[in-house]
C-alpha cells in the first residue's frame, strides 16, 4: 500500500512524497495518524542542518491517531483505539531508562529523529509508547499532549520549592503551555514576557501580566510586581542569551530557573548573583513517560487550552505552512497541526 508523507528529502528540501505504508513488527502498531503538530525544533533543524535529523526522513513526534493494525505481540491495545504517542524509545538497560528517565538515555531513540515520524498518513509506534485516549478528547487534542508534556516536565523541575509567582520567557506554544501547567501546579501569579504583538494578545488570555520588553524593563517591572523580591520561578521557552539571564536575573535568592528553550548554545550569565542569591539553573530535556500521562489528564480535563493555540491544516499543506513558519511568515500561528486522514 501507498500513503503520502511529508519527506525531508534534503538539507533544506521538504517534499509531499508518495511512500510505502510502514509494518508494525513484534510489540508494534500501525497508527492512522489524526493530527500532527509542527515543533520548533524541526523547522530549525531543516533551516540550520542540525545534524541529528539526517535527510531523508519522515519528521513529526507531536502526534494522536487510530490504531488500524496490532503487530505480534500486542496485548494491552486494539483496532479502533485512538491513542497519543510517547515519540521517545529509551534503551532500558542503562541507569537512566531504569530510574524511568529515557529522556537522558543516551542511546535513546525519537520518532522523527532515528526512526520515521508522523508527517504521513500511517505511522508505527511501540505500544508500549501508546496512551489510550479518553473518550472526551479528539486527535486533535491528542497531538498536543506532548507539548504539554515538555510543560509538566519543566515545571516539576522547580517542585523543590512552592512556585506561587512564575515569570514566562516566551509565548510560543511551550511558553503558553508552561504557563497554563504553572497555573495548574498552583501558581497563584503568572507573568509573560514576549515582543510579537500578536502573541501579547493570546498571553493575555494565560498570565495575570504581560510584559513587552521592548518598552518595558523586565527586571524593573519584575520587581513592581512582585514587591520587590523577585519571582520564586522562571522559565525560559526562547532560549536566547538575552532571555537566559533575564530570566536569572528576575528570581529572588534561592529562585529557580529552569531553561527549556534550545535556539542557542552558550549563554553568559550573571555568575556572582548566582552564587550570592544561592540561585538555581536547571535544563529541561523533554518528559519521563510520567510526565506524558500527566500531560494527558491535564489535556483531558480541560485545565489546559487548547483551541486557542491551534491552527488547523490538511497534510498537503503542510510543506508551505512549514516554510511559512520557518520564513516568520505567519506570526497568527501559534501551533500548526497537520490532518493526514
Amino acid at each position: 500500500m501507498i500513503m503520502k508523507a511529508i519527506l525531508y528529502a534534503d538539507w533544506e528540501r521538504l517534499e509531499l512524497v508518495d511512500v510505502p505504508e510502514p509494518e508494525p513488527k513484534e510489540r508494534e502498531v500501525l497508527i492512522r495518524v489524526g493530527h500532527v503538530g509542527i515543533c520548533g525544533s524541526e523547522i530549525e533543524c531543516v533551516v540550520q542542518r542540525h545534524p541529528r535529523r539526517q535527510p531523508p526522513l519522515i519528521m513529526g513526534h507531536e502526534f494522536a491517531g487510530t490504531i488500524v493494525e496490532l503487530g505480534d505481540g500486542v496485548t494491552n491495545l486494539k483496532v479502533g483505539q485512538k491513542v497519543a504517542v510517547n515519540p521517545i524509545i529509551g534503551c532500558w538497560k542503562c541507569r537512566w531508562c531504569q530510574q524511568g528517565r529515557p529522556n537522558l538515555c543516551e542511546r535513546r531513540k525519537l520518532l522523527s529523529m532515528q526512526l520515521p515520524g508522523a508527517f504521513a498518513e500511517f505511522v508505527v509506534a511501540p505500544a508500549e509508547n501508546c496512551h489510550p485516549l479518553p473518550e472526551t478528547i479528539t486527535t486533535r487534542e491528542g497531538a498536543f499532549v506532548e507539548p504539554v508534556a515538555n510543560a509538566v516536565h519543566a515545571v516539576r523541575l522547580a517542585q523543590t520549592v512552592l512556585p506561587e509567582r512564575v515569570i514566562v520567557f516566551g509565548a510560543g506554544p511551550i511558553g503558553l503551555v508552561c504557563a497554563q501547567v504553572a497555573r495548574a501546579f498552583g501558581a497563584t501569579f503568572i507573568a509573560i514576557v514576549e515582543v510579537a504583538p500578536q502573541r501579547i494578545e493570546i498571553a493575555k488570555q494565560f498570565a495575570d501580566t504581560v510584559i513587552n520588553p521592548k518598552t518595558e524593563d523586565v527586571q524593573a517591572k519584575g520587581k513592581e510586581l512582585t514587591e520587590g523580591l523577585g519571582f520564586d520561578l522562571a522559565l525560559d521557552a526562547v532560549g536566547r542569551s538575552i532571555t537566559r539571564r533575564n530570566a536569572v536575573e528576575s528570581v529572588h535568592p534561592m529562585g529557580i530557573v529552569i531553561w527549556v528553550g534550545l535556539h542557542e548554545d552558550e549563554t553568559a550569565v550573571p555568575g556572582m548573583q548566582i552564587i550570592y542569591g544561592e540561585k538555581v539553573i536547571k535544563g529541561s530535556s523533554a518528559y519521563t513517560d510520567a510526565d506524558f500521562v500527566t500531560a494527558l489528564q491535564l489535556v483531558a480535563s480541560g485545565k489546559i487550552e487548547v483551541d486557542l493555540l491551534i491552527h488547523e491544516f490538511p497534510l498537503e499543506q503542510g510543506v508551505e505552512v512549514f516554510w511559512k513558519l520557518a520564513l516568520g511568515e505567519a506570526p497568527e500561528i501559534v501551533k500548526a497541526l497537520l490532518r493526514p486522514s
